[in-house]
């Protein structure tokens, strides 16, 4: 059975011939259950601050287990920001080498077409130079046998005038 300070205090003892003075003893008594009250009162304060101890470790212990889920998570959301941002890319990168496919395409049919329609022109050009010299040259030939038939008529003139 446990003691308390109560049963220290009030502790009686059976009287003898030659016993102990009963002041000195309840005087001891008193002293030593007011110590043992203080001991309990400080047992329980302490027992007390280790509860709030003990509460303040495990709502640490909480609080840490919450960071490290929060970390696992802060990191697996920056791979996946990691991974999306590489798709991206990819994927942006992809569609550019598309997108220069598709104009060096065009740019080299325009270049074709260019080159054609330079081709057509020049075809063209050769063409109406030829054309031009043959109307010039028939021009000369028309002045040339101009000149030829223009003295001959100023001879009919000539005669028909005397």
């Amino acid at each position: 059975m446990r003691l308390s300070p109560l049963d220290v205090q009030h502790q009686e003892f059976d009287g003898a011939l030659s016993g102990f003075s009963k002041k000195q003893v309840r005087e001891f008594l008193n002293k030593v259950a007011d110590e043992f009250e203080d001991l309990l009162r400080e047992n329980q304060q302490l027992r007390e601050e280790i509860s709030k101890r003990d509460q303040k470790i495990e709502d640490l212990q909480v609080g840490e287990a919450e960071l490290k889920r929060a970390v696992v998570a802060a990191e697996r959301i920056g791979n996946e920001l990691k991974t999306n941002a590489q798709r991206e890319a990819e994927l942006i990168t992809e569609g550019a080498k598309a997108t220069k496919a598709k104009i060096l395409e065009e740019v080299e049919l325009e270049l074709k077409n260019a080159q054609l329609e330079l081709e057509r022109l020049q075809r063209e050009q050769r063409l109406f130079r030829e054309q031009f010299r043959g109307l010039l040259y028939a021009y000369e030939r028309s002045l040339d046998n101009l000149a030829e038939a223009k003295p001959a008529k100023d001879d009919d003139k000539a005669l028909a005038d005397s």
